[in-house]
């Protein structure tokens, strides 16, 4: 809305814009593979493999194509599902909490005292 009561000296009127803000999903789990650990080297393992192994020597045509892509994306979200873990996201998910945070947090919601 432009507010024409608000005009200055300088013919300027000052602008109201209303901005609707709708709630915002926020997603609790997620699936992850912990970075440098056997379960990503696995995943990587079998995804090259399966990489590896697809035949592109018959696509000739669209429908073809969409087939091979459709295994391929199959077959990898198998994979993901085989090596990832479901964790939930809280306060406590960054990149830099490890089981040390987890044990110092347990330990100091059990005794709550500032030592801990």
């Amino acid at each position: 809305m432009i507010l024409p009561e608000s005009r200055s000296l300088s013919n300027h009127a000052l602008l109201v814009v209303n901005i609707s803000i709708i709630e915002e999903f926020t997603q609790d789990k997620r699936r992850i593979i912990i970075r440098n650990n056997k379960e990503e080297v696995k995943f990587v393992s079998e995804l090259m493999s399966i990489i590896r192994n697809i035949n592109t020597s018959n696509i000739s045509s669209k429908g073809l194509l969409k087939e091979v892509v459709q295994e391929y994306t199959r077959t990898s979200n198998s994979i993901w599902y085989k090596f990832s873990k479901n964790v939930n996201i809280t306060k406590c998910s960054k990149a830099w909490w490890n089981e040390e945070c987890n044990a110092n947090l347990n330990r100091y919601q059990f005794s709550k005292t500032i030592k801990n």
